[in-house]
């Protein structure tokens, strides 16, 4: 869910912060907490074109690398004084690693070798059937409780946002 990938993020960002002593920029901020949620991002495809691809290549070793590395080439072509594609590109990774970290507690696993249907989680690995039917066509009482951790991730979410507006790290 989004709002537990981001909070682990940026647990990590202010773990970084406090060992190494430095700020990350609002540039490394914003690729930390991206690569954190854009794993799902297949979600999108599922959804638009009735596919199957949710924990794939999103989810795999390639995509830590491969997206990265786009990233790196694309801010390279931009040249921003202020951009380090070195650092942004990092933030990134990341971030999609703690996705693929917290994925992999409590769940079927990850693909991490994809195009391997051996999926690694904290708990086991084991082989993925790919003729498994997603969530999107679960039984209702699967369906529901994705429905209960949903509302669960939206209070996490809540609570961040409020403790960010005690700590005046953002104005309403």
């Amino acid at each position: 869910f989004a709002f537990g990938h981001i909070i682990g993020a940026w647990i990590l960002g202010k773990i970084y912060e406090w060992i190494s002593k430095k700020k990350i920029s609002h540039y490394g901020w914003f690729f930390l907490l991206l690569g954190s949620v854009l794993p799902d991002a297949d979600f999108l495809l599922d959804w638009t074109l009735n596919t199957e691809l949710h924990r794939t290549f999103t989810h795999s070793l390639f995509f830590v690398i491969a997206a990265p590395l786009l990233l790196y080439f694309i801010l390279k072509i931009i040249k921003k004084d202020k951009t380090n594609p070195t650092e942004l590109s990092i933030a990134l990774s990341v971030g999609i690693l703690s996705h693929l970290l917290l994925d992999m507690i409590g769940s079927a696993g990850v693909p991490l070798l994809w195009p391997s249907l051996i999926n690694f989680s904290f708990t086991h690995i084991g082989y993925y059937n790919p003729a498994t039917p997603s969530f999107l066509h679960a039984p209702l009482v699967n369906l529901q409780r994705m429905m209960k951790l949903a509302i669960v991730d939206m209070a996490l979410g809540t609570a961040w946002i409020f403790y960010l507006l005690w700590k005046k790290r953002m104005q309403p």
